[in-house]
Formats: C-alpha cells, sequence, structure tokens
C-alpha cells in the first residue's frame, strides 16, 4: 500500500529531510544522509553501499581529504579573512551546504587533529600554544579561535608595500620630531639670549643712574662746603676792618 502525501507522518519525514541531519549518519561514498543510527547501520550492510564502498581506493580518501581542506580554507579565507574567529562558529558555517565535503569521508579522525595539521603546515594561525600537547578530546572548540594566514605571492607582496609604507612615515615623523626639536631648541636659546641682554641693560642702566646720583651727591658737598666758608671771612673782616 503507498504511503498517503498528505499524511502528517509523510509530511514530517519531508521536513527532517531537509533540514541538517547529524555528519556522523552521513555516507559520503553513496552520498546518502541517514536519519538517525540505526538507518545509518542499516545503510552500511545494504548491498549498494557494499558495492560502491568496495570500489573506493586510498587515492579517493586523500582527494576527498583534500577537497575537505580546500574548502575550509576557502571559506576560512572569504568570510574572514585573516581576522580571528572560533574554530566551531567556522565549522558550522561549512556545514551549511548540505553538499559539502564530509570529514568521516577524509583521512582526519577529528576536527581537532585537522586544525592542528592546518597549524602545523603554518596554513592557519591557531591561538592557543597548549594545543599541541592536549589531547584531542579536550581541546573545547568553542573557545579555540584560529585565523589564515594568506602566504599568496599577492598578499606577499601587499605586505611588503605596507611595511614599506609605514617605515617611510616613521621615517618623515622621526625626521619632524627631530627638526621640531631643533626648532624649539633654538627659540629656547633667544629667549635666554634676550633675557641676558635684557638683565645687562638694566645693571648698565643702574650703574648709570648710581654714578649720577653719585655726581648730585658730591656737588651738593661742595656747595654746603662754600657756604659754609664764606660766613667765615665776613666775621673775620668785620673785627680787623
Amino acid at each position: 500500500m503507498s504511503e498517503d502525501f498528505n499524511s502528517a507522518k509523510f509530511l514530517n519525514k519531508q521536513l527532517k529531510a531537509r533540514g541538517l541531519q547529524k555528519l556522523r549518519f552521513y555516507c559520503q561514498v553513496c552520498n546518502k544522509q541517514c536519519r538517525d543510527q540505526n538507518g545509518f547501520k542499516s545503510h552500511v550492510k545494504s548491498p549498494s553501499h557494499l558495492k560502491n564502498i568496495s570500489t573506493v581506493t586510498q587515492d579517493d580518501i586523500l582527494e576527498f581529504t583534500k577537497l575537505f581542506e580546500e574548502n575550509f580554507l576557502n571559506t576560512l579565507k572569504t568570510n574572514h579573512g585573516e581576522k580571528k574567529i572560533a574554530v566551531n562558529k567556522l565549522y558550522n558555517e561549512i556545514i551549511k551546504d548540505r553538499d559539502h565535503i564530509h570529514m568521516n569521508a577524509t583521512s582526519f579522525k577529528s576536527l581537532t587533529g585537522f586544525i592542528k595539521y592546518l597549524s602545523k603546515e603554518g596554513k592557519i594561525k591557531v591561538y592557543d600554544d597548549n594545543i599541541g600537547d592536549m589531547p584531542e578530546d579536550q581541546v573545547d572548540l568553542t573557545q579555540l579561535n584560529i585565523s589564515f594566514i594568506d602566504n599568496s605571492d599577492t598578499n606577499l607582496r601587499r605586505k611588503e608595500k605596507l611595511q614599506e609604507i609605514e617605515a617611510e612615515e616613521l621615517t618623515e615623523s622621526k625626521l619632524e620630531e627631530y627638526l621640531r626639536t631643533k626648532r624649539q631648541l633654538r627659540e629656547q636659546e633667544e629667549e635666554e639670549s634676550d633675557v641676558q641682554d635684557t638683565d645687562l641693560g638694566s645693571n648698565t642702566d643702574i650703574q648709570r643712574d648710581n654714578l649720577t646720583n653719585l655726581k648730585i651727591q658730591l656737588k651738593k658737598t661742595k656747595i654746603k662746603q662754600n657756604k659754609v666758608k664764606k660766613p667765615l671771612n665776613k666775621n673775620k673782616n668785620n673785627v680787623f676792618g
């Protein structure tokens, strides 16, 4: 008896099939997604799967591994450039595509092992120095951050150009600082020279004033002496006149 296409059971199956299923229940060789563990066990025992798996070679696994790595790095580069991002968040972006190459078809047993491999090859930067010493099952991928390392010739030339520009700006900045410092020192010397000249002029004026005052005092003293002598002469004339 055929299944009713309008029944709730059929529609429920269709909705489940449209959504993302668990990755470990996907068969890359047969391109088949199973909904649960029982379905996956039944599939791997099916004649069609056994026939397909018998034709898989080591080269096929290497090809799947290559495609998975290319997709991972391309997503990292395209979506985030060389910015830091959590591994778990990036992986969720990748698996949104239902047609992506699944990890269980590659030579890697875990995402942590794959991240260690990329870091060792210098293709990504891992922001955790202890990841190499930690067991793979103890690495928290939600807290582990990575970034893409762009080693392309175009990017290397761009970085070299930026370094040259920064070096030129630094040289110009140092030159401007040197000239500014030299100008400030020259202005300071001129101010100190003006102060010295003012002090010297003030001292000269004081000495001149002192000399004038001294002359005036001497003149007054001389006049007083003359006034004192004149009465004495007048009295003398009166006595013997």
